[in-house]
């Protein structure tokens, strides 16, 4: 099978203040579920808005950071963690090459058996504002394609609009990063959007997990979402699930 995964090129994020905040993808977001894709035997392509070669958020390799990002209790992997994210990272030629949203056609959507967003703050900041992701991800839901998000990679459902002006998601159950985490950022209250409001606002049924940073996964339709950095693992398992499905 052949996979899709989308990803911000952002390397800043620019705040309600003004500050350009250091950003990018976020490390475990796509290490893991590459990692799980070509375990499997899936061939993975890269796209980013532009063809842009896409930044690595430092906080997200820090092992000393990433025990912020995990549920309280939840083993202490991180130095370990962290290594294999840079190994991938430096190791990944689609992430040195990445192909152009913009270039994309029809045809070549066609092609994908599923689509993949990644996340990371710097999301926030470009897959939101693209007119060629919102018609890429306009044709994948055409041809039923499943399709996942993780922790802000929803941000590029957010632009999306059917025939009649709607939201193509209103009425689905999804999960994405929460409130209560972003609260705990160092970014909170100047975020340019709060991504469970705009998804519950646009007409989700959103839902989270009950302890803070905990994995939490859930599939509605052709539609798999995950939390934030911890639900990474989950999502490729579940998604690959649904590529199984056809």
């Amino acid at each position: 099978m052949k996979i899709l995964v989308v990803m911000t090129a952002k390397a800043t994020l620019h705040l309600l203040d003004g500050e350009e905040h250091p950003s990018g993808f976020w490390a475990e977001e796509f290490v893991v579920p590459y990692s799980e894709f070509t375990a499997a035997g899936h061939t993975v392509d890269v796209a980013t808005i532009g063809g842009r070669t896409p930044t690595v958020d430092q906080t997200s390799i820090d092992p000393q950071f990433l025990k912020w990002v995990r549920p309280p209790g939840s083993p202490d992997e991180d130095t370990a963690n962290a290594a294999e994210y840079v190994r991938v990272i430096e190791n990944t030629p689609q992430l040195k090459s990445p192909l152009a949203v913009e270039s994309l056609t029809e045809q070549d959507v066609a092609a994908y058996d599923g689509l993949y967003v990644s996340g990371g703050h710097g999301a926030i900041g470009d897959l939101p504002k693209s007119d060629a992701l919102a018609q890429v991800l306009r044709w994948a839901i055409a041809r039923d394609k499943p399709i996942a998000t993780v922790c802000h990679g929803h941000t590029a459902l957010l632009a999306l609009r059917d025939g009649d002006g709607r939201w193509p998601f209103e009425g689905y159950r999804m999960t994405a990063f929460s409130h209560s985490e972003e609260l705990v950022t160092s970014m909170a209250g100047r975020l340019p959007l709060i991504l469970e409001a705009e998804l519950t606002r646009l007409g989700a049924r959103y839902e989270k997990a009950d302890v803070i940073w905990d994995s939490h996964v859930v599939v509605d339709r052709r539609l798999t979402t995950g939390q934030n950095p911890y639900s990474s693992k989950a999502l490729a398992e579940t998604f690959l699930q649904q590529l199984a499905k056809g």
